[in-house]
């Protein structure tokens, strides 16, 4: 495999990233800006939430399990790969309609469960959204499915652009549908997102799919797919339980806080995304290399891609951390959005923002497991971290609010990374950390150098603009980490590790 060609992917999937984030960030604007922070988009973010929880939780299975399937099974028989795409689709169909019933008949419990603390009359209104939106699942599942297909053929573009049709059918639908809709608009925007998406994704997959009879579910491929959902639906699971332990307790805080939250979600997400698309790439073509037999590519591109990432992400961290309140006031502060909506999103995405380096080692060392057919090792270091999450989610939520929530996520995802570091050697004891140790020293001394100016560049720019004080702030602080950490690395000789001028595999 050439290196220009997985760093052809990675810089067309970030530059799609960027726009879809722009667009994304202009769609929280115009929904912050029409409807705040209250009771309404409370349950709209309830129901939807707890739908799209159910979304992470198949569409994450689907992307991991058949990516690795497809992409085996293509290398012996392209014809059976083919057929094999058909009946993954019929055989997630079945999954996602017989959850979309059950969500549907258990509404009202599922209602009280999310919001205990509501009033019936909230209570009778969050029902009727979760019925609403129950069948939205069967398109979203298809969605999964025609993104996997087209990763697993390394067309990576098509699946990133769900969230541009996302934000462009949203935007349009509020502008002009809120004035008579009002917050039932995003109900509608989040139903013709969910349909128009799936029609294109499908149109771009179609090609990958082949003829099939009989039961898909005594197709051996599929029974294999089957085999390595099964953890893989236990640890996103368990993913999906925490998220709504979160919005329990959330949703017993003052009220807007759960919309609050999913605000600073959004802007969190920003750079979770980048990271979990970058290495969906990854994912890739490290399971490409893996097929077959090739253990030194698959280590060098371990190795490179978590040092460029931890490198990278570091200086985001603390930025990020340290102007929070700027950055909500920059992005969402317009509108019906007061300073009691921004200051509940800023403690919120203060908690988020600290888990962007655990989510890179998380992703990239799961990656590695997953490329081996291995699911079980991931799924117990899950399973491991989620109930971290939710005892501390428990503990901290009381005396810290909602930044207790979200730094308990942050400190669940860093016990996940930690742990699927040491597991995927299991699998691929040829690994090597040795890059990253060597580095750690100096990233601690840029980090804690970066964190200091932060601070002090908040004293002395404390009278400018928010956009201003933000863009200061942030080229002091890039600048000062750069001065200290680039000669380093470079006399360590790293930056061949990171950008080297010719592939050896």
């Amino acid at each position: 495999m050439k290196q220009s060609r997985l760093l052809k992917s990675i810089l067309s999937v970030s530059g799609v990233l960027i726009l879809v984030k722009v667009l994304g960030f202009v769609k929280q604007m115009v929904i912050a800006a029409s409807f705040g922070a209250n009771a309404n988009t409370d349950l709209i973010n309830l129901s939807y939430g707890f739908i799209g929880n159910a979304q992470y939780l198949l569409v994450q299975v689907m992307l991991t399990a058949v990516v690795s399937v497809y992409i085996h099974v293509k290398g012996e028989n392209e014809k059976e790969a083919n057929q094999f795409a058909s009946y993954t689709l019929v055989v997630s169909t079945v999954i996602a309609a017989v959850i979309s019933v059950l969500i549907c008949g258990l509404s009202s419990w599922v209602a009280r469960l999310l919001a205990p603390s509501y009033s019936p009359e909230l209570i009778r209104q969050l029902s009727s959204y979760l019925r609403l939106f129950s069948p939205i699942l069967i398109p979203l599942v298809w969605m999964a499915v025609f993104h996997a297909l087209l990763n697993g053929n390394q067309r990576f573009v098509p699946g990133q652009l769900e969230g541009l049709y996302q934000s462009v059918i949203l935007v349009a639908v509020i502008t002009l549908g809120s004035s008579s809709l009002g917050v039932n608009s995003l109900a509608l925007g989040y139903w013709l997102y969910a349909v128009i998406s799936a029609a294109i994704l499908g149109v771009q997959a179609r090609r990958y799919f082949g003829r099939s009879h009989g039961n898909p579910f005594r197709n051996p491929h599929i029974q294999s797919l089957l085999h390595m959902m099964g953890p893989l639906l236990i640890g996103y699971g368990a993913v999906y339980i925490n998220q709504m332990v979160d919005k329990i307790l959330v949703s017993g805080l003052e009220s807007g806080t759960v919309t609050a939250m999913s605000y600073a979600a959004v802007l969190a997400n920003l750079v979770g995304t980048l990271i979990c698309s970058l290495c969906s790439v990854l994912y890739a073509h490290l399971t490409e290399q893996i097929s077959r037999g090739n253990k030194r590519a698959v280590s060098q591109l371990t190795e490179r891609t978590v040092l460029l990432l931890t490198v990278l992400l570091l200086p985001v961290t603390v930025i990020a951390v340290a102007q929070s309140e700027d950055i909500v006031h920059l992005v969402y502060g317009r509108g019906v959005f007061d300073n009691q909506a921004a200051d509940m999103t800023a403690q919120a995405l203060r908690g988020y923002c600290l888990y962007f380096i655990p989510l890179a080692l998380r992703e990239i060392y799961s990656c590695i497991q997953y490329g081996y057919q291995d699911s079980k090792r991931p799924t117990r270091n899950s399973v491991i971290g989620i109930v971290c999450n939710i005892i501390l989610s428990i503990l901290l939520c009381p005396v810290l609010g909602v930044f207790g929530v979200t730094f308990a996520s942050s400190v669940s995802t860093l016990v996940i990374g930690g742990l699927n570091m040491h597991s995927a050697r299991q699998d691929a004891p040829f690994l090597s950390f040795q890059s990253f140790w060597k580095a750690a020293p100096f990233l601690t001394v840029g980090g804690a150098t970066a964190i200091l100016l932060s601070w002090l560049c908040g004293q002395w720019f404390s009278g400018f603009s928010v956009l201003i004080r933000l863009c200061l702030n942030t080229i002091c602080v890039f600048a000062a980490y750069g001065m200290i950490v680039c000669p380093m690395l470079w006399k360590m000789g790293l930056f061949n590790q990171l950008f080297p001028k010719k592939s050896k595999f």
